[in-house]
């Protein structure tokens, strides 16, 4: 599993698109076959991006960040920013009681966040899919199968969140990462 990212992302779809090829194009050593892969891309029932006979991918965005993750299976990547909110309020409406319980400080907030949405892109689902299990322990289990739930870190970017989920699958290392 590899994650390109950027700290100079614009905004936007278009640029997002941009980004992706970019990304593609490294990852397959191929600028035709990125483009190509970009032109296919479609989204799932509540908008997950997919490119139907290519890796599995996760699209991801906050402030000037942009990053996806590439993987062999079922994947979801969340980077956040922190920013000022009423985490309790938040947690307690959004979270399972297990990890608004878990909630005792911002960074606690934003890791379960992370997490939280992680999950949800790897499921193609929402962030306000009430029926999801607690993200707390790291992994979940949902319609039969086993998602591994890990926070990571950006090189170089020590003041944003971000968690990585993956199906069924152990992590025996890292992700990989490489800078655009």
């Amino acid at each position: 599993m590899i994650i390109y990212y950027t700290d100079e992302f614009a905004g936007g779809r278009e640029e997002s698109h941009n980004l992706l090829e970019k990304a593609l194009t490294v990852h397959t050593g191929e600028q035709e076959q990125a483009k190509a892969l970009v032109g296919a891309l479609k989204k799932g029932e509540h908008g997950k991006p997919y490119i139907e006979g290519f890796s599995c991918f996760s699209i991801s965005h906050t402030g000037s960040i942009w990053a996806v993750l590439i993987a062999d299976a079922e994947c979801g990547l969340d980077i956040q920013l922190s920013r000022k909110c009423d985490i309790r309020a938040i947690s307690e409406r959004w979270f399972t009681p297990e990890d608004a319980l878990a909630v005792t400080s911002p960074d606690e907030f934003f890791r379960i966040w992370t997490r939280r949405e992680a999950l949800t892109k790897a499921l193609g689902s929402t962030v306000y899919d009430m029926d999801l299990p607690p993200v707390t322990p790291g992994e979940a289990e949902v319609s039969g199968n086993r998602y591994i739930i890990r926070d990571i870190w950006l090189p170089g970017m020590p003041d944003i969140y971000a968690a990585v989920c993956i199906c069924g699958k152990a992590f025996v290392s890292e992700p990989g990462f490489i800078r655009l």
